[in-house]
């Protein structure tokens, strides 16, 4: 797993870094979104809860460039559209790929 840098956090996220040291165990956390590149071409970002980790297929073809936590699914929907409004004001369009480089992603 990677993280960006400037991790965006949902408002009911008290500290992302236990999250980050909880994921690195392989921990489950209840109620905690991932909010990812895309894995497949044509879409832009993947919400998913971070419990689906533990499914080994689907962590062989999830991208786990982690881009923003939320705990909850409405939160993660809201940080989404926060994530990407913001990216369409900076650059006017929806270029996830290009708008987070790799050097913006560290390794856990």
């Amino acid at each position: 797993m990677r993280w960006y840098k400037k991790l965006y956090v949902g408002p009911s996220v008290v500290d992302s870094k236990k999250i980050q040291k909880k994921a690195a165990l392989g921990m489950g956390m209840v109620g905690v979104y991932y909010i990812t590149l895309a894995s497949l071409p044509g879409n832009l970002l993947d919400i998913f809860h971070n419990g689906m980790l533990k499914q080994p297929l689907f962590l062989e073809r999830q991208c786990t460039d982690i881009v923003g936590v939320a705990i909850g699914k409405q939160e993660a929907y809201r940080l989404t559209e926060q994530i990407l409004m913001e990216l369409y004001q900076q650059t006017g369009g929806f270029d996830v790929r290009c708008y987070f480089k790799e050097e913006d992603f560290e390794d856990d």
